[in-house]
């Protein structure tokens, strides 16, 4: 297989795994060393074992973080902080794309980002779906379960003092009666606590009309 005939499969597919490139180069070894070679040379970059993408100098696309986060360990969705500066809640730029999987917990640092992951329960991977982010689209947490994975996966109370060390901002925005049936739906009752004193928190700023006091 020559390098330029893998171009148009690139641009259309810009995260390839090895499967994929295996139809059009043939199931060989030959075939796998051609792929080292062009990883060694920089024509293709190895995102982790069996997952590439095409470099933009040579033509590749720029593909979203949340995106390529999926694709890193699947099952998973992006949550927690990244998924709450998606969505506007917090002011802070957040650098590593966090995501929740039921695989192992893993880490990979990447020329595309860092992405970290954590484990969950397969009762737990719920209250997500496929959104807008920048640049494409991606399998990302509901605002509400964001915060709830949050919530969940950092130890100890989360009381009002500790929500507000989080700095949210446009509460406003939030679906109050959603955060309370999702944390129902964990059946845990740390985070359904959490829940229930974010909701005040949420009803609150609603009623002002997320003005400033």
């Amino acid at each position: 297989m020559k390098f330029e005939s893998l171009l148009p499969l690139a641009r259309r597919q810009p995260l390839m795994e090895t499967a994929m490139l295996r139809a059009f180069g043939g199931d060989s070894s030959a075939f796998s060393v051609q792929l080292s070679r062009w990883v060694q040379s920089g024509k293709l970059v190895q995102l982790r074992r069996g997952l590439y993408v095409l470099p933009q100098n040579y033509g590749g696309s720029e593909i979203p973080a949340a995106q390529v986060a999926n694709y890193l360990i699947r099952p998973s969705y992006v949550s927690l902080e990244y998924a709450l500066a998606l969505a506007g809640l917090i002011p802070e730029t957040v650098h590593v794309v966090q995501s929740v999987t039921t695989k192992r917990p893993a880490a990979f640092d990447t020329v595309l980002g860092h992405f970290r992951y954590h484990y969950v329960k397969p009762t737990w991977f719920f209250g997500y779906d496929e959104r807008d982010v920048p640049g494409g689209r991606a399998f990302v947490a509901r605002p509400e379960k964001a915060l709830l994975d949050l919530f969940h996966l950092s130890p100890g109370e989360w009381t009002v003092a500790r929500i507000d060390e989080l700095r949210l901002q446009n509460l406003e925005t939030l679906d109050a009666a959603l955060l309370l049936g999702l944390a129902a739906q964990t059946r845990s009752p740390r985070v359904i606590r959490g829940a229930k004193r974010l909701h005040a928190m949420i009803v609150d700023e609603q009623a002002t009309g997320g003005d400033e006091p």
